[in-house]
Parts: structure tokens; C-alpha cells; sequence
């Protein structure tokens, strides 16, 4: 269990910092902080949530762990915008599933998705682009030839939601959760964030 925790938190080390570094807008700037919310979706923060599962060193370690990368990660977005920024990744306790939110005061461009010839002889694209409510999310369609585009087959790779002052981004960790496989569940937590930090 502990091993599977640290590879989760390893591979959520730079997650949602390329995009931010490389599509820097010059939008509108605010200087209010931003402070990451206890728990997401009723999902804890990844630097409390492992000394809930066990409250040892190795755990503790990890809870720590997951802190620096968070607020480390936060600093350079916020360098690359000249504004407050954050990086908060949530797990639950038991691991099953997790993600990662970054948010900064600023506006950030909108998201897209590659052009896809629609003679791929698929049944839908393997990339797609889907709006919901405020929240646009991008999707990957994991399709061979003979199989038909359904939600089991879908996952997603990013939610964002911005205005004028701040853009939010939800990243999920793992496979087969809802937060991984229904952007409606992804754009709830956005929402969510939203709500708490704007």
C-alpha cells in the first residue's frame, strides 16, 4: 500500500506545470492569496490524508513528501505569472484515488485538443473536447478499431475553469475512479475550488 502511495506521490510531482508554464496569458492579475482547501469532494489534502491512513514515520514522511512537492510546484506557477498560485494534490485515505488542483489569480487561455482526421477509422475521436457548465474539460477516448465510444472507454485528462482573475485546473491521479473516468464529477470539484478560492 505504501509503495503504490509513493509512486502516486512521485508521479504527481509536475503535474499541471508545463501547461501553465508554457500558455501564460497576460490577463488580469490579482494579489489575493490562495489558500487550498482543506478537503476537495471529500477528499483530504495528500499532505494530511496519509497520517489518517497511519499516523508512523513512513507515512509521515509521505505527508511531507507530498507538501513540498505541492508548494514547491506553486512557486514556480506563480513566478511564471507574477501572482499568488497553488498546487494542492488530495488522496484518499486509503489510496484509491487522487488529484491535483492548481490555481493561480490570473487568466489562462483556453483549453484544446490536436485536429483528428475523421477517417481514423474509429468510432469517435481519441481526443475530445468537452464543455460542462463553466468547466471545459479534455478527454481521452481509449479506442481500438472495433470498439464503439462509450463512458467506460473514456478518461480524463484536465478540467480547467478561468475568468478575468482566476483559472483552476483539476488533473486526476490513477485509473478507473470517477474522478478519472466522468468529467461531470471533475467539473463538481472544480466548481467546488471555485467557489472556495474566487
Amino acid at each position: 500500500m505504501i509503495a503504490a502511495a509513493i509512486g502516486l506521490a512521485i508521479g504527481a510531482t509536475g503535474v499541471g506545470v508545463p501547461w501553465f508554464l508554457s500558455a501564460h496569458d497576460s490577463g488580469a492579475v490579482s494579489g489575493l492569496p490562495l489558500k487550498a482547501p482543506d478537503t476537495l469532494g471529500g477528499v483530504d489534502r495528500a499532505d494530511v490524508s496519509p497520517v489518517k491512513a497511519k499516523d508512523d514515520d513512513s507515512y509521515r514522511q509521505l505527508a511531507q513528501h507530498n507538501a513540498t512537492n505541492d508548494r514547491e510546484n506553486g512557486n514556480r506557477i506563480s513566478a511564471a505569472y507574477d501572482a499568488p498560485a497553488l498546487v494542492q494534490t488530495y488522496t484518499a485515505p486509503n489510496f484509491t484515488h487522487a488529484f491535483q488542483i492548481t490555481a493561480v489569480r490570473a487568466h489562462a487561455p483556453g483549453l484544446a485538443v490536436p485536429y483528428e482526421d475523421k477517417a481514423n477509422g474509429l468510432a469517435g475521436p481519441l481526443n475530445e473536447l468537452r464543455q460542462v457548465g463553466d468547466v471545459s474539460c479534455i478527454l481521452r477516448n481509449n479506442l481500438a478499431p472495433s470498439e464503439q465510444l462509450s463512458p467506460d472507454r473514456t478518461s480524463v485528462v484536465l478540467c480547467q475553469r478561468t475568468d478575468t482573475a482566476l483559472t483552476i485546473q483539476l488533473k486526476p491521479l490513477g485509473d478507473d475512479t470517477p474522478e478519472n473516468t466522468d468529467p461531470a464529477v471533475c467539473a463538481a470539484m472544480i466548481n467546488e475550488a471555485w467557489t472556495k478560492l474566487h
